[in-house]
Order: C-alpha cells, then sequence, then structure tokens
C-alpha cells in the first residue's frame, strides 16, 4: 500500500512513522509513505498557500491551486481523503475498507479549514470525533495506524479478531501478573484455566462494558 500524506508540517510524522507497527510494515514492503510538504506548492515569492475568506470571518482558509497541484504529483490517481470536523466519523468499518486500497492520498487540513471546492477532488470526508484539534497531522496518523495494522502480514491475523470495534461489542478485560497486586486480584476464572468458562466470561464482561461505556453500539 501506497498512503501520500499532504501536510504543512512533514516534520510531525518522522519520529512516530519510524516506530512499532508502522516501522515494521515499512520494513516489510508493505507500506511505502510519502510526506509531500504542501508549502513547496504554495503559490508566489512567499509560498502562499492560504487566503482571507470570502464573506469576511476569523482566521485563514487554505487555498485550492496549492492542494490541486499536490494532489496532481501523485499517480496513479489515488483515493483521496480529506480530514475535517464536518466529515462523517471515522470507524473500523472504514479502516478496513482503506486497508484494501492500493494507493492512498491524505489532505491534513489546518487554519481555519480548506476552500470548500477542494470536495469535488476528494473521494471521502473524515472526522476522528466530535472535537476540534489544529490540524489534520494528529488524525492522519491515527488513520494511518488503524489501517497499517489491518494490512495482510503486518501482524498475526488472530490478533485483531476479538478487538473492540470488530463486532457489536467492546473487547473484553484483560490481565497479567501478578496475580494479586496491591488487593487487587485477577478473577478468579481465568486462572482456573477452563476454557469454556473463560469464553463466557469473556462475553459477559464485553456486554457489561458495551453498556457502559457504547450503548450506541449494541442494543
Amino acid at each position: 500500500m501506497n498512503v501520500h500524506i499532504i501536510t504543512l508540517f512533514p516534520e510531525l510524522f518522522q519520529s512516530t512513522f519510524s516506530k512499532s507497527i508502522i516501522k515494521r510494515a515499512q520494513d516489510k514492503k508493505l507500506l511505502t509513505l510519502n510526506l509531500i510538504n504542501l508549502r513547496q506548492w504554495g503559490i508566489g515569492k512567499h509560498k502562499q498557500v492560504d487566503d482571507k475568506p470570502y464573506g469576511g470571518g476569523s482566521g485563514m482558509v487554505m487555498m485550492m491551486e496549492p492542494l490541486t497541484n499536490a494532489l496532481g504529483t501523485i499517480k496513479p490517481k489515488p483515493h483521496t481523503i480529506l480530514l475535517s470536523a464536518s466529515g462523517k466519523k471515522y470507524n473500523q468499518k472504514n479502516a478496513k475498507s482503506l486497508a484494501k486500497k492500493k494507493n492512498i492520498a491524505i489532505i491534513c487540513g489546518h487554519y481555519e479549514g480548506i476552500d470548500a471546492r477542494i470536495e469535488k477532488y476528494v473521494d471521502e470526508i473524515f472526522s476522528i470525533g466530535d472535537f476540534v484539534v489544529t490540524g489534520g497531522e494528529i488524525p492522519a496518523m491515527l488513520i494511518v495506524d488503524s489501517l497499517t495494522r489491518l494490512l495482510p502480514g503486518v501482524i498475526k491475523a488472530q490478533s485483531t479478531k476479538h478487538e473492540s470495534f470488530e463486532g457489536e461489542m467492546l473487547e473484553h478485560p484483560q490481565y497479567t501478573r501478578p496475580e494479586v497486586y496491591k488487593g487487587l486480584k485477577v478473577p478468579q476464572v481465568l486462572i482456573e484455566g477452563n476454557h469454556k468458562e473463560i469464553e463466557k466470561w469473556r462475553l459477559d464482561q464485553s456486554k457489561k462494558i458495551t453498556k457502559k461505556n457504547r450503548p450506541d453500539l449494541h442494543s
């Protein structure tokens, strides 16, 4: 998979993309990351990428021309994602769909937003949640991480089978040694080794956690 990220701050990605699973995917040639500095496509002597919005208002808006010029350098034409607070909420289903793509471009918004006409050049618009962040760089990192771990050969398929959002419930609690820590004990059923009872307990715990924290996921 090839992922192209159009951003004003490519340096923000360097540490994140050189660690852990994302690095492993790159080392295995399963993922190629291309950071495109939007500033190099800026207009005029000062490489302008933003301007005042029509109709007035506070802040600056990212301009069309630098963005479309940057997109035009990506061949073949990618499946293009715009990150925006006004987009649909990103979820695991979206991650699975994107993980099947071969060539993806992600546009990181900044300032007070992007000229709305950019929507004619993108395939999907995503928000990572019902809150506002300074720019699209951190959301882009989240999306790249979420789809990278789904690429065949990056991690064991069994590792993702029972995770949160793979079905209609959140994942059950996990415990490790020591058996007792400052008076807090590991549930007895996990220690006894009865796998049928363990599975029953895990399902019950998933139901309880989902009902408490995310009742919208399961009726």
